[in-house]
């Protein structure tokens, strides 16, 4: 009896597996499309002036620094 019930188990057990890396698979891939949108609309946005204002601003110092 235990024999059958140990045999079963193993049976069982790369299905389990099987079963939760494809999960895990699905949770990653559904994570990183929603990780893709939120950068999409990041990057489609428009760059404040201020920000590109510092941007120069730091180009200037390095550039007078060397």
């Amino acid at each position: 009896m235990s024999y059958k019930a140990s045999y079963s188990d193993m049976n069982q057990k790369p299905d389990a597996d099987a079963d939760e890396g494809r999960s895990r698979k699905l949770r990653q891939k559904r994570i990183g499309d929603q990780l893709r949108r939120l950068y999409d609309d990041v990057t489609s946005e428009p760059v404040p002036d201020e920000f590109l204002s510092l941007l120069e601003q730091a180009d200037n110092s390095s550039k007078n620094k060397k």
